[in-house]
């Protein structure tokens, strides 16, 4: 009896190791007029035309809108809350790619230009690590870029920090010159 009771919370806790191990993604890919992969996704969609001059805040993408350009890997285009820092290389076929911060965002996507479409690839948050992978694209890369839909978790500044603390630290000090 004691033996299938021990059994029995061996296999329960093997269980519970199991379910609560991160979640191994598969590369997802998409083809329209080539083929696109991007590791870590949770989901993709392919479509012709270039991402920079379609996706807005109107534009539905995996169901929703309201989507904002972060970071393009070949200008200053963006609004940088989300950068790369290993981008794709333009004109190459595959490589790597990592960004800075998911600034406290669930709903990332990244865009793979080349030819005469795009594939968008929503990012998977559940794995090991969502700020890194590797892509592929069936043609030379244009651009790659990196759109966020919700609003960031603003860091505050280290500037902003010190004069909170200058601020408590002199509260503290009007107060104990209160009591005295």
């Amino acid at each position: 009896m004691t033996a299938t009771i021990r059994l029995m919370a061996i296999s329960s806790v093997a269980l519970l190791l199991m379910a609560g191990s991160p979640a191994q993604a598969v590369p997802m890919s998409c083809t329209s007029a080539t083929t696109y992969t991007l590791s870590d996704a949770a989901n993709s969609a392919c479509f012709s035309g270039n991402d920079t001059n379609q996706i807005d805040a109107s534009f539905s993408l995996f169901g929703m809108t309201g989507w904002v350009l972060s970071d393009k890997n070949d200008g200053r285009d963006g609004d940088g809350v989300i950068e790369f820092l290993t981008a794709p290389t333009n004109g190459d076929k595959s490589g790597t790619w990592a960004i800075n911060t998911l600034a406290g965002l669930s709903d990332i996507v990244i865009t793979l230009k080349a030819g005469n479409g795009f594939g968008a690839f929503l990012l998977d948050l559940t794995v090991a690590d969502p700020l890194s992978g590797t892509w592929e694209s069936g043609k030379d890369l244009s651009h790659a870029s990196i759109y966020y839909n919700g609003q960031p978790t603003k860091v505050p500044e280290p500037s902003t920090l010190a004069l909170i603390g200058l601020g408590l630290l002199g509260l503290g000090m009007a107060r104990r010159r209160a009591h005295k």
